[in-house]
């Protein structure tokens, strides 16, 4: 159970952030739907998940994949249970999730997939991101790619301490 209100209505406070996260998402539910006791922050926030998710030129797989990883390392259930099910759509082995949820040693991974955990791994873990996975991560996918990649990291990172800290729950 969340520790404030899950807001379903708008009002005069909130009314655009709502507009935006039902034409962006469809709905307002989870950490959003909770957020919003601070429309402000939260359409902030909606428009960068907007871009991290949909907007960005980086491959989906990409994307999911970081997603998944910052969530779970960071333990946010709200998010990797979300985006450990797209990586399953994806095509991504079974086990390679698993890993990914365990935060154990993955095996079986593609090298793109790689890419992105070891990323993400690194900058959740040791808040650093060593030379060898930036290089990686650049040759693939081009220095816009990179920094994108990398935001997307943040953003969920960001997420995950909004979420934890209000006791968004896992969606069903």
């Amino acid at each position: 159970m969340p520790r404030l209100p899950e807001v379903t209505t708008p009002n005069k406070d909130n009314q655009e952030a709502f507009d935006y996260l039902m034409k962006t998402r469809g709905a307002v539910r989870g950490g959003f739907a909770v957020t919003l006791a601070s429309p402000d922050i939260t359409q902030r926030m909606a428009h960068v998940g907007t871009y991290a998710r949909f907007d960005s030129p980086v491959d989906k797989l990409f994307r999911e994949v970081a997603a998944t990883v910052a969530s779970a390392e960071l333990e946010n259930p709200a998010e990797y249970v979300v985006h450990s099910r797209q990586l399953l759509q994806l095509g991504v082995n079974e086990a390679v999730v698993k890993a990914i949820l365990d935060r154990a040693p993955v095996t079986g991974a593609t090298e793109d997939q790689m890419i992105a955990i070891n990323l993400a791994r690194e900058l959740t873990r040791s808040h650093k991101l060593s030379d060898a996975s930036f290089d990686a991560a650049r040759k693939r996918l081009g220095d816009a790619g990179v920094v994108d990649l990398i935001a997307t990291v943040g953003y969920y990172a960001m997420l995950a301490v909004v979420h934890v800290a209000l006791d968004i729950p896992a969606p069903k």
